[in-house]
């Protein structure tokens, strides 16, 4: 079990597109968009959105590709070798990269307190944590089910952004829905983010909205897309696309 999640730990750490996506851009966001507006009352809901951005990039995309490069290279045909239950093994994936998405999150964090003076105490920071950790499971278990679903890097890309572009716009992560049609309002409500970003905004003390509603729906969230992840798990990558390599390989020999 530790060698497998070190092991997991490690080739996160390798994936520097999804690191630039959620540390390099979710910091250019804050930075920019916070000397842009130069309104102090908005810092706290901009840095709930970025660390939310963050989460989000870290936890779908990331672990998408991931998981499809090993199913590719056989990597998951050794698990019907071992005694290892599947759930385990999908759960044991998803915490590694979530512990290593909450250390991103607390440099976003720490970036927003450092350059404009966010106020955050010590026990708001552990509360946030917690937030972050469920939220963060949440994304990456989403993440691994569009891995399932995907048989290519191409149809990743496009499920993973047939959820992005909803959530992203459909919530009040960066800017206020409150005028918004009411379309886009239960769009919204359809995804996970909103809840994540309220529960961060209720932690950092910006919100009135309830924390532990927050919390719950985010774990029946996470919940939901473990058992989805588990049931459409597959051992390897789609038949086809492996036989058109194959025939790729021998075309160029």
């Amino acid at each position: 079990m530790k060698t497998i999640f070190r092991t997991m730990m490690v080739t996160s750490l390798r994936d520097k597109i999804t690191l630039f996506y959620s540390i390099a851009l979710p910091i250019g966001l804050l930075v920019g968009l916070g000397y842009y507006v130069d309104n102090e009352s908005y810092i706290p809901t901009l840095l709930t959105g970025v660390i939310a951005l963050s989460s989000l990039f870290w936890g779908v995309s990331g672990i998408a590709f991931q998981v499809h490069w090993q199913r590719s290279r056989g990597v998951f045909k050794l698990l019907k070798l071992t005694p290892y239950p599947i759930i385990g093994f999908i759960f044991l994936l998803t915490a590694a990269r979530t512990v290593l998405g909450i250390a991103i999150n607390l440099i976003v964090l720490l970036v927003g307190i450092t350059v404009f003076h966010v106020t955050v105490a010590v026990s708001t920071i552990f509360i946030m944590l917690g937030v972050k950790l469920l939220g963060t499971l949440c994304f990456t278990l989403l993440g691994y089910s569009i891995s399932n679903f995907a048989n290519n890097e191409a149809q990743i890309n496009i499920i993973s952004n047939l959820f992005f572009f909803p959530m992203i716009f459909g919530t009040d992560a960066f800017y206020s829905i409150t005028n918004a049609p009411d379309w886009v309002v239960t769009m919204g409500k359809m995804f996970p983010l909103g809840y994540y970003v309220h529960g961060l905004r209720s932690a950092l003390g910006t919100s009135n909205e309830s924390i532990v509603y927050s919390i719950i729906i985010l774990a029946i969230y996470t919940f939901a897309l473990l058992i989805l992840a588990a049931v459409t798990f597959k051992w390897e990558a789609n038949s086809t696309a492996i036989k058109l390599k194959k025939l790729k390989g021998k075309s160029a020999a």
